[in-house]
Order: C-alpha cells, then sequence, then structure tokens
C-alpha cells in the first residue's frame, strides 16, 4: 500500500475514518484485499494484515455468505444493509469462537481512476440483541407459565387463585367457583371471605393480614370452606409472593381439599382421647359420661345416652322406655330421666333393629316423629342433626347413644358416626357387666316371690250358685259388719 494514505474518489484519506466510533473497514478489487481498517475494527476482529485477500484474513468466514455480499456490492454497485447479523470469529482475547451480533452496511467506493473497492461500516450490536434476546427469553418464560397456569386453573384438582399485593382477589379462578358456588362478582375483592366457616374467618383473615405485612417466603394454613352443596370441607392453603426485584406484585396461591386427611387425623386424636379419659374407669355411668365429654364438643354440639335395661324381656311391640343416664350439651338440653318410646317411631325402629339412623333437617325444624312420645323439649335449639346409635350387647340393643349439631355447624354424617360407633365400643364390657347385674337381680326377685307362702283366698261371695243366689252373710248386732266365713285370713 506504500506510506501514502489511500483516498477516495472525492479525494478524502481513507484516515478520516480513524477516529469514527464505529468500525470500518475498506477492501480493494475483487479479491477484496484488505486496504484499510480502522482502531475501532482492529479492536474488535483483531489486527487482520493489510493486502490480504478478505477470505485469507477471515478463514473462519469461509461457509457464512458474507463474502458473496462483498461480490454483489462491487458488481452492482447496490448497497446492502445486515442488521443483527451473527459472527462466528476468534475474537482477540477469546481461546475460540464466540458469537457477537453486528449491524452492516457495505457499499462500493472508488479509490482512485477505475479502481473500486468496497466499504464496510460495521456496528456492533451484541449487548441490545443479547438484552432483547433475555427479553424474548423472559417473555416466553412468562408466556409458558401462564398457559401452564391457565392449564392449572381450568383442569386441575386444586383450586388456584391470585391476589393484588393488598391481598385482594384480581383474577377469576374457575377452580374456585366450581368448589364453593361463588360467582367472580361474589369472589372478587375480599368476597372469598364470605365461603370461609363463620368460626375460622376471623383467624383466616388475621393471620392473611399479617402475612400481607411480613411478607414470608410462602403462607400456609387450614381452614373451612363451605362448597356448592352448602356444607363445609377442610382445605390446606398455600400462598406465595411474586416479586418484581423488591417489589411484591401480586400473591398466587392454592387451595386443596384435605377433608379425608382432616378426618382420619380427627378420629385418631378423638380415639386417643377417649383411651386417656377412660383408662381406669369401670363404672357404666362414669364411662359414659367421659366419652361423652370427649364427643362434646369436638363431634357433637350435645349426647344423651339411654339404657334400655327391659330390651333382655321385652316382648315384641310392647312400649319402650328409656332411662338417660347421661346428658350434656353446649346450647342447655332439657334435662329428663324416663323417657316413653311411641312403638314404631324412629327411636324404636332404630332400638328394634339395632341399626344407626341419621338425619338432618334445617336448623330447629326437628321432625316431629323423631322424640319421644309427650317429652316436649328433646333437642337443643337450633338442630340440625341427629345421630341415633344403638348399642347392642350380647345381640340385645342395651344402650341408645343421641347425638346432635346446631346452628350453622357442620351436620354429623357419615364420618361422625362411625367415629360415635368406635367410642361407645369401648363400654361393651360395662354395659356387659350392668345387664348381668340386672338378670342376677331379676332372677333373686323371681326366686324370693317363689318362696314366699301363698295367702288364701277369700270365698267368692258375690259368685252364683247352681240353684240360686248365695247366701248372704249375718250381720254383727254389735258392729254393723258382714261377718267373714273366712275367719283369720288375711283381707282379699
Amino acid at each position: 500500500m506504500g506510506g501514502e494514505p489511500q483516498r477516495l474518489s472525492s479525494g478524502i484519506g481513507l484516515d478520516v475514518f480513524d477516529a469514527a466510533p464505529v468500525a470500518v473497514l475498506v477492501s480493494r478489487g475483487p479479491e477484496h484485499r484488505i486496504a484499510y481498517r480502522n482502531a475501532v475494527y482492529r479492536e474488535t476482529f483483531g489486527d487482520r494484515p493489510l493486502g490480504q485477500p478478505l477470505r485469507d484474513a477471515f478463514p473462519d468466514l469461509a461457509q457464512t455468505g458474507y463474502f458473496s455480499i462483498f461480490d454483489r456490492v462491487l458488481t452492482t454497485g447496490h448497497a446492502e444493509r445486515l442488521s443483527t447479523a451473527p459472527v462466528d470469529v476468534t475474537y482477540p482475547g477469546s481461546v475460540s469462537d464466540v458469537t457477537r451480533y453486528f449491524n452492516f452496511s457495505v457499499s462500493r467506493t472508488a479509490l482512485g481512476a477505475g479502481d473500486h473497492g468496497v466499504l464496510a461500516v460495521v456496528v456492533e450490536v451484541t449487548e441490545q440483541v443479547e438484552a432483547g434476546e433475555q427479553i424474548r427469553v423472559l417473555a416466553e418464560q412468562r408466556r409458558r407459565a401462564l398457559l401452564r397456569y391457565r392449564s392449572l386453573v381450568n383442569a386441575g384438582t386444586q383450586v388456584v387463585w391470585v391476589a393484588g399485593p393488598t391481598g385482594e382477589m384480581t383474577e377469576t379462578s374457575p377452580g374456585w367457583e366450581r368448589t364453593t358456588g361463588q360467582t367472580w362478582e361474589q369472589f372478587h375483592g375480599d368476597g372469598w371471605l364470605d365461603a370461609v366457616h363463620p368460626d375460622d374467618r376471623a383467624e383466616v383473615s388475621r393471620n392473611w393480614n399479617r402475612a400481607l405485612a411480613e411478607v414470608p417466603a410462602d403462607f400456609t394454613s387450614t381452614y373451612r370452606l363451605r362448597v356448592a352443596d352448602g356444607g363445609f370441607r377442610h382445605f390446606a392453603i398455600y400462598a406465595a409472593p411474586v416479586r418484581d426485584g423488591d417489589t411484591v406484585v401480586e400473591w398466587v396461591g392454592t387451595c386443596a381439599d384435605t377433608e379425608q386427611e382432616w378426618q382420619v387425623r380427627r378420629r385418631e386424636e378423638v380415639l386417643a382421647r377417649a383411651a386417656e379419659v377412660t383408662a381406669g374407669t369401670a363404672r357404666l355411668e362414669e364411662m359414659l359420661d367421659a366419652l361423652s365429654r370427649v364427643i362434646v364438643p369436638e363431634i357433637a354440639d350435645a349426647c344423651s345416652v339411654y339404657f334400655l335395661p327391659q330390651t333382655l324381656d321385652r316382648p315384641a311391640g310392647a312400649a319402650l322406655t328409656a332411662e338417660r343416664v347421661v346428658a350434656l350439651t353446649r346450647p342447655g338440653l332439657p334435662r329428663h330421666r324416663e323417657e316413653h318410646l311411641r312403638p314404631g317411631g324412629p327411636l324404636a325402629r332404630a332400638i328394634e333393629q339395632g341399626r344407626p339412623l341419621h338425619t338432618a333437617f334445617p336448623p330447629g325444624e326437628v321432625p316431629a316423629a323423631l322424640g319421644p312420645a309427650g317429652s316436649g323439649p328433646w333437642l337443643p335449639e337450633r338442630c340440625n342433626s341427629v345421630v341415633l346409635l344403638p348399642v347392642a350387647v350380647d345381640g340385645a340393643t342395651a344402650a341408645l347413644l343421641v347425638a346432635c349439631t346446631c346452628g350453622d355447624r357442620q351436620p354429623l354424617g357419615r364420618p361422625e358416626t362411625d367415629l360415635l360407633r368406635e367410642l361407645i365400643e369401648r363400654t361393651q364390657t360395662p354395659l356387659r357387666n350392668a345387664l348381668e347385674l340386672r338378670r342376677t337381680r331379676q332372677v333373686a326377685l323371681a326366686l324370693q316371690r317363689s318362696l314366699l307362702p301363698a295367702r288364701p283366698r277369700c270365698p267368692d261371695w258375690t259368685s252364683r250358685s247352681a240353684t240360686g243366689p248365695a247366701p248372704s252373710a249375718p250381720r254383727s248386732a254389735a258392729t254393723g259388719t258382714t261377718a267373714s266365713s273366712c275367719g283369720t285370713a288375711p283381707p282379699c
């Protein structure tokens, strides 16, 4: 090239590009020999030798098609531009090929009389591309996460919800609507609290507000939700804050039905308590009283136990008398000592058939036929369900357990009935002993009666003989009373 600066056709020297903030390359002739490269170009691509053809200077670009652009521009004179073009070469300071991104502007230039070359202006945009790619990747990740979230919301077995940073519900939840029956209008904001059991509502609200204020890594809770059929079931709640830097932008949570697990755990806890309170207790009434104190209020609001001593010798269809030996209640159950059960009624049928009876009804609307005849108030006010559980010993119904719930409490169901049966089975031995004691007393009484001397019978003065009426007894002149022919026989 010589020491003389190369000049463009306008007479301007190539060294005008030395201070340019972008990379500049000038090639000469059809072999595209390097005629000039400024400082930025050398810093970017290395000190490629002057006079060397581009294909020799950049052998690692042979298969990319970039050299054909130089060929076209030199031949046609039409400039070409490339945006965010990747270039994989060995850059200064690197030991292997890496990918960096550039914008290229390639145009033909005259280098002298009849001498033409190609001017390439190169701007690196690697940082912008990588930032854009990162944004694209994040956007794609979020798009897929949103798709997963929507799929989970629409098809999952859990309830998924989204709340704002202050705890109000901000997005619809098909799972919540299916589970609770609440519409979006009822659910959004703080409306979801209306589906929480009234007894749990204050604690749930307090714990949720604490989590919003303290922002823990996650929030867990278990409470009862009113489901679409009107009952309540236990749900485990899990929620986590979504952060943008240090700012919480929303909360995402799930609700999973754990009623079955809760029932299993409650059964184990109740049975353990029952074993503890009845340990060492042998007397029937003491044991029944202890069990009732486990049943109320853990399972029911009221519990009564009736002893049925006459069932062993009772003729079929005869009236029944139930002796209440235990009565425990929260709302205030009227106390009775004896209640007469109408034949054919639900109580009598449960006793005769030895099968539990479960019925639920609107609070306070106890079916009239359910209670004992003429017993007056028999269950607490606002009672909503009753379980009648006969207790059989040696094939005979020896006792009857009556349990009920009241007001807004979940009506008794099959799990509660099964748990009551397990509890009352603990009384089998005391009940059997009580029955044996009653049998013994009945046998002793019968034997005592059989050993008593028979009393003489008085004549039947009112009977008539075959030949006419019986003669009148003579009257005493002293007393005016009728003399008895029985002498000293006891009065009839």
